[in-house]
């Protein structure tokens, strides 16, 4: 943990941002993996997990996982992330796939939405960033209708002037799409000349906020080191934001250690940059508060003026979009269906919103609307049964699944699906739906350590204690932080007779456990009745789905006829 002599509140680093002189910010900002975290990115650590794994099964060692990992010399070492992705990824190119594929489906968060509005209130004009991904200029341009320039190559860097009032985003490893990306161990070791020279130039302007980043790239943290050292750099300073569990690394409590160095606790970078933003009292741009209006803007200009519209494929497209305008003047003024006017609500938008707020009735309403323009739409048609199912509306969360597996019967989504939102009491069918799940899910993925992971689970509602151990025992070599795999181990071994060495195991995870909901599972083996009560409470306030999954999951098996396990998960 870092030291306590120079951490910093948040509301004294927000005060420090909000405070400008002559509109001019104080700050730029840095910002890391960890930013991207929940826009879809894989995070350092699930990479690094992904291919520790392939790593061993390459080896072809007949060592146990732990014993090989413990046995490597790159292992938890400070450059592991760089080390092993050259190791697995040989050339350049074949690294730049593998990004590119990591950030396909990624979409800007509601931490990258307000981080561009600030921007576009020029709280920041200028953001580092060693990340592949696009997420921050894409929030930008769909959110806040800004522009920014972009440099992700060193030769072009040096044209970015810091007296520019358009915002910049300097990538100081490349961009995704290209194969200049920098990420192994020599690529990483030292800025480029350009890269390098155009940090010092706005350090000697600007303090600088850290968001997302662990500090383990040695060209990054050997620049910081040197202009904390010099003088005349980051006259504001250097805030660094971290999360309060994050073990720091070498390089940043080195860091940490020098003048002008302080730390931040947050809660993590979504929640940070929404309470700067809301101190800040800025208001939400009108694409994300007001689309409807922001967008019949934008279309006012595809429509108007007719004139310009000579080209026959124009013109037709041009009446194309008046029909669509004019059917939601209808609906307004009453003239309309409300199927007509559901096809223009984002009612997936809405339906995620309540899903992630736990409103599981409300979620289950906007996502039936969602279908009415996406009918076979498999992602939406999942949290649909999900919705229903934490609503104690099983039936129909079945029904969905089932319609799921004949829409796509060769997608394992529909068979997990269905085993998730059954009633339980027939765990030998759960078993064969997610065997059927497994036949197409992709060998070694994360997505197949879940689905063993489940059926692991279905195993132990069986009484199949060795089946259930193989499964656990699967998904952990493929994620060794599956940690349900490993209370679903523990569970089977202890019924098996060896409470002792399942005990060992338990209290030795218990620590890395964050979810409330797995810890109470973990205490529930353990015989802790205080702590699993405890730790339960805890999970159910946060999530209403804890009441439904609890009743049923084989974690509390023991506590089934607990009265005060029974008051709990019953409460309502």
């Amino acid at each position: 943990m870092l030291g306590s002599h120079n951490k910093r509140h948040k509301a004294h680093l927000i005060n420090l941002i909000g405070k400008r002189n002559n509109n001019t910010p104080n700050f730029a900002l840095l910002i890391g993996a960890g930013a991207s975290a929940s826009s879809g990115v894989k995070t350092t650590r699930q990479m690094i997990a992904e291919w520790r794994r392939q790593s061993y099964e390459q080896s072809r060692s007949e060592d146990p996982f732990e014993d090989w990992l413990r046995k490597q010399d790159w292992y938890e070492d400070e450059e592991e992330y760089a080390i092993l992705f050259e190791r697995v990824y040989d050339q350049r190119s074949l690294r730049r796939i593998y990004v590119e594929e990591c950030v396909r489906d990624a979409k800007p968060s509601w931490g990258y939405i307000y981080l561009a509005n600030i921007i576009a209130h020029n709280y920041f004009n200028v953001v580092f960033t060693p990340n592949f991904d696009d997420l921050l200029n894409e929030a930008c341009f769909l959110y806040a209708d800004l522009r920014p320039m972009v440099s992700a190559h060193d030769s072009a860097v040096s044209d970015i002037r810091v007296t520019s009032a358009r915002p910049k985003i300097i990538k100081l490893h490349g961009d995704f799409l290209y194969d200049s990306i920098k990420n192994t161990v020599r690529e990483t070791e030292r800025l480029e000349d350009n890269m390098r020279e155009k940090f010092l130039q706005f350090a000697r302007e600007y303090g600088l906020v850290v968001v997302g980043y662990g500090g383990n790239d040695r060209s990054i943290m050997d620049i910081l080191d040197t202009l904390l050292r010099g003088g005349g750099y980051l006259p504001s300073g250097l805030y660094w934001c971290s999360r309060e569990k994050n073990e720091p690394s070498k390089k940043l409590d080195r860091l940490m250690r020098r003048d002008c160095a302080y730390w931040v606790e947050i809660e993590g970078f979504d929640e940070f940059v929404a309470e700067l933003h809301e101190a800040l009292g800025l208001r939400l741009p009108d694409a994300v508060r007001d689309p409807y209006r922001a967008t019949t803007m934008k279309l006012n200009s595809f429509i108007l003026p007719r004139e310009a519209a000579k080209h026959p494929v124009i013109e037709s497209h041009v009446r194309e979009l008046e029909e669509q305008v004019r059917k939601f003047e209808k609906f307004v003024s009453g003239k309309v269906p409300r199927e007509d006017f559901d096809r223009l609500v984002p009612y997936s938008f809405l339906a995620d919103r309540e899903y992630q707020e736990r409103d599981y009735p409300s979620a289950s309403v906007y996502y039936e609307k969602s279908l009415i323009d996406n009918p076979n739409d498999l992602d939406v048609m999942r949290r649909l049964a999900l919705s229903y199912y934490f609503s104690v509306r099983a039936g129909e969360a079945r029904e969905v699944s089932d319609r799921m597996i004949r829409l796509a019967p060769s997608n394992y989504v529909g068979y997990l699906t269905k085993a998730m939102v059954s009633p339980r009491t027939a765990p030998e069918e759960d078993i064969a739906l997610i065997t059927e799940a497994l036949k197409y899910t992709p060998e070694k993925s994360l997505e197949r350590a879940r689905v063993l992971t489940d059926r692991s689970n279905a195993h132990l509602l069986a009484d199949h204690w060795p089946q259930a151990i193989a499964d656990a025992d699967e998904a952990l070599k493929i994620n060794p932080e599956t940690y349900t795999a490993v209370v679903n181990r523990c569970i089977a071994v202890k019924k098996m007779g060896r409470a002792d060495e399942a005990d060992a195991v338990l209290q030795e995870t218990l620590p890395k456990i964050e979810s409330n909901y797995l810890r109470a599972g973990a205490f529930a083996v353990l015989g802790d009745k205080a702590s699993m009560l405890k730790e339960l409470r805890a999970a159910i306030k946060e999530d209403r789905r804890f009441r439904v999954t609890a009743i049923v999951d084989p974690d509390f098996a023991a506590y089934r006829e607990d009265p005060d396990f029974r008051e709990l998960v019953q409460k309502q």
